[in-house]
């Protein structure tokens, strides 16, 4: 191998080194926000009207009236979880306005969401939540890509 070959591998090396480095900080940031993920959901702003509608959710389908209506409900408590959770739509003016790692807590949030339902189904709930929140269909396919590259 010349010169210019080993300082080739040399200089790659140090490349995917920082690269690694990096990657592992976005790791660090989304494990933070794991850690973190709806904590206000135990304060006491919000904790005593989730209480009263856990038991109703199962029965809800997502994005029909009734769970429309039971999300009004929450009134004063969703206000406040809101704007305190980044990682909601409802914090901003714009799903465009979001970070990429809130977006990835925002997939995870709404795949875990599905769970909770017993008619829980994550691609219907992106097809919702697009005109729900006014995202494009492209956006939607970046969420379904995503979303399989991480394994939702």
């Amino acid at each position: 191998m010349t010169k210019w070959g080993w300082i080739h591998i040399r200089e790659t090396s140090k490349h995917k080194a920082w690269v690694a480095w990096y990657i592992l900080k976005a790791c660090r940031a989304l494990i933070a926000r794991a850690v973190r993920h709806d904590l206000s959901k135990y304060s006491k702003h919000e904790a005593p009207y989730f209480e009263k509608w856990l038991p109703a959710l199962p029965g809800l389908e997502y994005g029909s009236q009734e769970y429309k209506a039971a999300i009004e409900s929450l009134g004063p408590a969703l206000q406040h979880h809101y704007a305190n959770n980044s990682h909601h739509p409802e914090h901003w003016n714009s799903v465009e306005e979001m970070t990429p790692l809130e977006l990835i807590e925002m997939l995870c949030d709404w795949k875990a969401a599905t769970k909770r339902h017993a008619t829980g189904n994550f691609s219907r709930s992106l097809k919702i939540n697009e005109d729900r929140f006014n995202y494009s269909s492209v956006r939607t396919e970046a969420f379904k890509s995503a979303a399989r590259e991480i394994g939702l």
